[in-house]
């Protein structure tokens, strides 16, 4: 039987010149011996990136056998918390800030508040974690869905926020809706003129159509959801 990463057309090679994107690198902490979990750290791209800036103090987890001995084999520190019940008891309050890229989606549904929750408690108190999932709001949200077999559902603004407060965690913030961070100013200006009218006309075929959004939830229409909460 294939791994996930062999039957996705995944290996480390694809992730060879991987630099963290600026929405990530500028909410890193400036202390740079502060403790980082990667969690669901895959073949540690993240963590080879983080390091290459001069992080000290980090470490990886996932359940993929492959990916863990690869992580190894690079000099990373990296465990398995397949038993996340006892990751948590060993890291109980020991991390600044917790990355989970496009993980979250892989739990069943049942789970998701439960697996939050744990690990709200291996985060110390004002803790951060930064979670990345693909957009069910996205014009494309129907093919992230489904292209990875292993995904059990995806989000939007409003079912992300909704999980993160459940778990216990405060000061939910959805960061670069807009997709312009690190563009140059032209850049930013073009682009958020042209969502303004992609927003316009999604606006209108609503009113036509007898649609709407929830009007408390951010509208984000990029491809993954960016969010960044606070542990109390």
């Amino acid at each position: 039987m294939s791994s996930y990463f062999e039957a996705r057309k995944i290996s480390p090679e694809f992730y060879k010149n991987y630099k963290l994107p600026s929405y990530l690198s500028n909410r890193l902490p400036k202390d740079k011996s502060l403790p980082i979990l990667d969690f669901g750290c895959g073949f540690g791209q993240t963590l080879l990136a983080l390091r290459d800036l001069g992080y000290e103090n980090i470490i990886g987890c996932d359940v993929d056998d492959e990916a863990i001995e690869y992580c190894i084999s690079q000099g990373l520190k990296v465990e398995n918390c397949s038993n996340l019940d006892e990751f948590v008891v060993k890291y109980e309050n020991k991390f600044d800030m917790v990355l989970m890229l496009h993980v979250l989606e892989h739990f069943p549904k049942t789970e998701i508040i439960q697996t939050l929750s744990k690990i709200n408690k291996i985060l110390k108190k004002q803790g951060k974690i930064i979670i990345v999932v693909p957009n069910a709001q996205s014009s494309i949200g129907a093919y992230w869905a489904y292209e990875d077999f292993t995904h059990e559902l995806i989000f939007t603004s409003g079912s992300l926020y909704y999980v993160l407060k459940m778990a216990g965690f405060e000061e939910i913030k959805f960061i670069n809706i807009d997709c312009t961070e690190g563009m140059s100013t032209i850049k930013k200006i073009i682009k958020k003129f042209l969502l303004k009218i992609y927003k316009a006309k999604i606006h209108f075929w609503n009113r036509i159509t007898s649609s709407s959004f929830h009007k408390q939830s951010p509208e984000i229409y990029s491809w993954e959801i960016k969010v960044l909460a606070v542990k109390k």
